[in-house]
């Protein structure tokens, strides 16, 4: 029996066995790295973008070379909706006692615009936190707005847009729509690491103020998905370093946990499954996530640490897992026996019974253009059930 790229997916999520093909998804490349590059340069780019033209209205703002990379991956799921951009990006240049630097006012992360060093692209670099006291936060939403105050309105969350992007995307990917604020991420970044971890000993109040007000703004855009008919949200959110996690798993369960567990009720309640991406190690907080409703994880890197042979043992009956297949070190230096056997272990540790979804355990920097072929090629040649690895 052939499954849909849906169906393939929507089986893992739901742990309901093993479908056809092991699902794959699309960590995509770094547009500003160098695989990318390679990939417009390469003969597999005219080949994919055969018969797409860059008709914009047709393909909902998708360009000739975001069909043609979703062509190359043959994957069967990918973060990507036709709504763009939910919230109202603002940018404030040379901000007080910064210049130089760019503000993001909804979160208070300061960046610089600096080239890539292989690629001379250039990349907007997180560089520090501008809310480093509740003065400035504060000062800053009465000024700005507040993060629910930068939801677009304008915004047409049409079921009928929602159904003929699936319908016209059916044949290369499933769409999994994206979310609008990296809770976490948004905490530490926008005061530091350092602040943050101070005021969850002296201000805990300021915290769960902060994450209230993100929270809000994702609940709302839950609910203007789940109208159109959107069944997976993908959502971004950083937990970990290479080896350890960002916050304790003390403070994550105090300050990052609840919410969570709302987004991911708010999910359960609508019928979404919520996919959740964090870079780093996790292994800790993940019975946690679990147990708060989560139905996926992603990203899963070997070389931040995590056990993903571990996880499946003891999470598998109840979360499905998504990448995991390292990136970091096989994909940029191994050889074609390196890499190929890296897919092959990956998939014996998680795929067999179904709830795995595969891919790399981040997007594409810059791998060799060779070693990008030898995983796309290991994949086709390993994902087909029953398994033989």
């Amino acid at each position: 029996m052939n499954f849909s790229k849906r169906e393939r997916v929507l089986c893992a999520l739901e742990l309901h066995g093993e479908p056809d093909k092991i699902p794959i998804h699309n960590s995509g490349f770094e547009k500003t790295a160098s695989s990318y590059q390679a990939f417009l340069k390469s003969k597999e780019y005219p080949e994919d973008k055969i018969g797409l033209k860059a008709n914009q209205e047709r393909y909902f703002g998708l360009t000739e070379r975001e069909l043609a990379e979703i062509r190359f991956w043959n994957a069967d799921c990918q973060e990507m909706d036709p709504f763009g951009d939910k919230l109202i990006s603002k940018t404030i240049s040379n901000p007080q006692g910064h210049p130089g630097l760019e503000l993001n006012p909804l979160n208070g992360k300061l960046y610089a615009f600096k080239p890539q060093v292989d690629t001379g692209i250039l990349y907007r670099w997180y560089i520090d936190g501008y809310f480093k006291t509740p003065e400035a936060l504060r000062e800053c939403w009465d000024r700005y707005g507040k993060p629910f105050d930068y939801i677009k309105d304008e915004i047409n969350y049409s079921s009928k847009i929602w159904n003929d992007y699936v319908d016209f995307l059916s044949p290369h990917v499933y769409p999994m729509a994206r979310l609008g604020v990296a809770m976490h991420e948004a905490l530490f970044e926008g005061m530091t690491i350092a602040r943050a971890v101070y005021y969850m000993r002296k201000n805990p109040s300021f915290v769960h103020e902060v994450m209230a007000e993100y929270l809000k703004v994702n609940l709302e855009l839950i609910k203007r998905l789940d109208e159109v008919g959107v069944d997976i949200v993908f959502y971004y959110d950083d937990l970990g370093y290479k080896g350890s996690s960002i916050f304790s798993l003390e403070h994550f369960r105090t300050f990052i946990l609840p919410y969570y567990k709302k987004l991911y009720e708010e999910c359960k309640k609508r019928s979404m499954f919520i996919v959740q991406h964090s870079c780093g190690y996790i292994d800790e907080f993940l019975p946690d996530m679990t147990s708060a409703g989560l139905n996926c994880i992603q990203a899963l890197e070997p070389a931040a640490g995590v056990n993903l042979k571990v996880l499946k043992e003891s999470l598998g009956d109840k979360l499905a897992f998504m990448g995991g297949i390292d990136a970091t070190h096989a994909l940029n230096f191994g050889t074609s026996k390196e890499i190929e056997s890296e897919v092959k272990k990956r998939i014996h540790e998680t795929a067999h019974g179904g709830g795995y979804i595969a891919g790399l355990s981040h997007n594409v920097l810059n791998a060799p253009w060779n070693n990008i072929l030898i995983y796309r090629a290991a994949l086709e040649k390993f994902r087909k059930y029953p398994l033989t690895v």
